[in-house]
């Protein structure tokens, strides 16, 4: 992972970008780093005042995974998972944040996988102007899946346009 700041005017921008590790049997493993990234993101920001976050990156998580209702609830229930064993009954997260990549229909599409896996936030008081439009389903249809040439990536791009004001 990689925390930066950027200040502009007086006002930081903290952004992170990963890409976490996946392995279905060990989903807890992608959470922990998840919940590291957002707490290393959060100690970074709380250095100054007007800070601004964004996180992105290859997340490996669909929208059923616990790093997705962490990221997008701002918390999730430990008891009776396999995170008991490490947190209390709730695991808060440190940041405020909200997805900022629109509704696309899949930011990975392979021939044996296609799903949204992919992620763009923001911290809660910024506005997502305008994001890229979701690949072209005929155009990864006639590619038979990525990489290919039209798409040098097994990975799709999210672009946003995002209003820190």
């Amino acid at each position: 992972a990689v925390v930066s700041t950027q200040s502009t005017g007086g006002q930081y921008l903290v952004v992170g970008n990963t890409h976490l590790f996946w392995n279905p049997e060990f989903a807890k493993v992608t959470f922990l780093h998840a919940h590291a990234l957002c707490t290393k993101l959060g100690e970074v920001s709380e250095k100054w005042e007007n800070s601004r976050e964004v996180l992105c990156g290859d997340m490996n998580s669909q929208s059923t995974s616990l790093v997705h209702e962490y990221f997008t609830c701002g918390r999730v229930q430990a008891d009776g998972t396999e995170l008991g064993k490490f947190f209390a009954s709730t695991i808060q997260n440190p940041l405020s944040l909200k997805l900022a990549r629109g509704n696309p229909n899949f930011t990975n599409y392979t021939s044996d996988f296609k799903d949204v896996i992919d992620y763009v936030l923001c911290d809660s008081q910024s506005e997502v102007v305008a994001v890229t439009p979701s690949s072209d389903l005929m155009d990864l249809e006639m590619s038979e899946g990525c990489p290919s040439e039209i798409f040098p990536s097994d990975h799709l791009p999210i672009i946003s346009d995002i209003d820190f004001s």
